[in-house]
């Protein structure tokens, strides 16, 4: 699959990574100069590109803070998978009261930037300082689940395969708006745990 990771921190890094070793192609992007990503890029296995170039992708991660989502253009001429990888953080992003008070989850503020119908959430429910360590790739059985959630099937169908891919069992969320639970506030937030575990943290919440 070809991948545009839009962010260059913990989060770009790690995951890059990962999805390099699953053997897809990545295009690393930031906001600043292509030239600054080089070498960063070449040590990841990935191309440094602009922001542009990595919508051009078939496939978008969004690995920036979530205040700086309403500054990224929208993808031209293709309609790429869009996956918000991103956390809600009030103290470092702006006061968002429709995010506080939960009528509204934040990748469905993502979806409504980006005027599309295929955002999916993902990754950003396990802290990136261990999540490397805690891929099982090689393993087809007691894998740590990685919730996901998006209002389009087949988008999320390939999120799920990239999960599995780099060693995580899929957990489904359901829509969109069911993503409260992932956030940064919700009950199964930094939850490095196996699919039964955080069904009951579900029932529980």
């Amino acid at each position: 699959m070809k991948i545009g990771m839009i962010g260059a921190g913990d989060v770009g890094q790690v995951l890059t990574q990962l999805f390099v070793r699953a053997g897809n192609t990545v295009m690393l992007a930031h906001r600043g100069s292509v030239d600054a990503l080089d070498d960063l890029a070449r040590v990841l296995g990935a191309a440094a590109g602009t922001v542009e170039q990595a919508e051009a992708q078939d496939l978008v991660v969004l690995a920036v803070p979530f205040f700086a989502i309403k500054a990224l253009p929208l993808p031209t001429g293709n309609d790429p998978i869009i996956v918000d990888a991103t956390n809600y953080f009030p103290d470092r992003d702006e006061r968002i009261p429709e995010i506080e008070c939960h009528q509204k989850a934040t990748s469905q503020m993502v979806a409504e930037h980006f005027h599309s119908h295929r955002v999916v959430k993902a990754f950003n429910s396990i802290e990136m300082a261990v999540f490397a360590q805690l891929a099982r790739p090689n393993r087809s059985v007691d894998r740590l689940a990685l919730p996901y959630v998006g209002d389009d099937p087949q988008a999320k169908k390939q999120v799920a395969a990239l999960i599995w891919a780099i060693g995580f069992e899929p957990f489904d969320l359901g829509d969109l708006g069911a993503s409260l639970a992932a956030q940064a506030d919700g009950s199964l937030f930094l939850v490095n745990e196996t699919a039964p575990v955080l069904r009951q943290h579900l029932h529980q919440s």
